[in-house]
């Protein structure tokens, strides 16, 4: 069906590189039709002040995760695993799931004095921001990600990025990221020490605001429908 769906449709969008290869090479949809938009992220998140979370949470340069508690994709307890090895504060933000995997992250997490759990804070809010600036490293090693927003918000606000090699992301953080194997916790591990060791640099920040935020992928947008029309 999803096959069937592509080839009729006159334009395809994927989000990264590594889409657009499975749609020309695993469904065989004509090179010609495939023009790559990537996700975006909001400019607010530049302008993100660490002080109305390290005043509530008493936390400052700590590792941080922003994801689901629950969904295996996200890898949480790959990052879980990971930080106990790491003697540094760290926090997790996201919806907690009822279900088994859930479960297995919040026992794993009971072993770390370090490591604290906030639950989930809406996107929209203040204090997810404040977070992203507050915390030092960001780490999010997913089975993929495409490209992972929570991590263009991060770097956006400062944070230095781990993130999963798998999905695309190398799109969007180029060499300006770390990139670990997600099922490695020895890898995760690794990385996220080596990334605290850094200096902080605005390299990120900088690239991602000049080529990711939302108005600059609606103008992409907009390019390839003009094309499209034009035809």
């Amino acid at each position: 069906m999803s096959r069937s769906i592509c080839a009729g449709s006159a334009a395809l969008y994927p989000n990264t590189t590594h889409e657009a290869r499975f749609f020309a090479e695993g469904m065989g949809i004509h090179a010609a039709k495939i023009t790559v938009i990537p996700n975006g992220v909001d400019a607010r998140f530049a302008d993100a002040n660490p002080s109305l979370f390290v005043n509530t949470y008493g936390l400052k340069d700590f590792i941080l995760y922003v994801g689901n508690i629950g969904a295996e994709r996200k890898n949480a307890l790959g990052f879980i695993r990971a930080v106990q090895n790491i003697d540094h504060p760290a926090v997790l933000i996201g919806p907690i799931y009822t279900n088994a995997y859930a479960q297995r992250c919040l026992d794993e997490a009971k072993k770390n004095k370090n490591l604290h759990i906030l639950g989930s804070i809406d996107n929209a809010s203040p204090m997810l921001a404040s977070a992203y600036a507050a915390c030092s490293v960001f780490a999010l090693p997913s089975a993929f990600e495409t490209p992972g927003i929570a991590a263009l918000e991060a770097g956006l606000a400062g944070a230095r990025v781990v993130i999963t090699q798998h999905g695309g992301t190398t799109d969007y953080f180029d060499s300006l990221a770390r990139y670990v194997d997600p099922t490695s916790v020895e890898d995760i591990t690794k990385a996220i020490q080596q990334a605290l060791e850094e200096q902080p640099s605005t390299a990120l920040r900088n690239h991602i605001r000049q080529e990711f935020l939302w108005e600059r992928v609606a103008e992409k947008t907009a390019t390839a429908y003009r094309k499209l029309l034009a035809k």
